[in-house]
Order: structure tokens, then C-alpha cells, then sequence
């Protein structure tokens, strides 16, 4: 299963996002992950792509719903299936 994190808010990019959604990543043991920080409509978003098990995947969603870093100020959060290849974490 692969899912698209989008991230929004007015803080949510030099506020140590990538490497905390990097660290649930790992700890989860996912197949496939990476994340960078984005721009859209003049906004600040940090887009994360995950890939792993079905409930593996929701554990991901879940924690990145529930948890952001404590710099970050966060306005929404989307998440949609993604049909596109996924770096290995490995590799991330």
C-alpha cells in the first residue's frame, strides 16, 4: 500500500518535520518512504511518501495525524493513495 502526506501550515517547513516523519518511518519499518518540503498556493507544505503494509501504512497516517513537531504550526493535514514508485527507506 502507498499513501501521499500533505502537510500544511504557516510553520511546518525548518521546524524538524522531515526528520521526525523520517524517525516514524523507520520505527515502523516501512518498505518505502521519502518526504521533502513543497510550496503551494504561497503556503509552506511538507509532502511524505509512504509505502508498507496496510496497517503499517494507517500507523504512519495515524501517528503523522496526531503528532507534529512542537516548532510546527500546522493548518491541515491530507492523505490520498499514491500510484507512483517509492525510494526505498533504505535509501531515504
Amino acid at each position: 500500500m502507498k499513501l501521499k502526506v500533505k502537510i500544511t501550515g504557516p510553520k511546518v517547513h525548518d521546524v524538524g518535520y522531515r526528520p521526525f516523519l523520517t524517525e516514524i518511518a523507520m520505527s515502523l519499518g516501512l518498505r518505502g518512504f521519502e518526504v521533502y518540503n513543497d510550496e503551494e498556493d504561497g503556503g509552506q507544505v511538507v509532502v511524505a511518501i509512504a509505502e508498507g503494509d496496510e496497517q503499517r501504512i494507517g500507523k504512519f497516517s495515524s501517528t503523522a495525524k496526531m503528532n507534529y513537531p512542537q516548532l510546527a504550526i500546522v493548518d491541515g493535514l491530507k492523505s490520498e493513495y499514491y500510484g507512483g514508485e517509492v525510494m526505498p527507506l533504505w535509501q531515504f
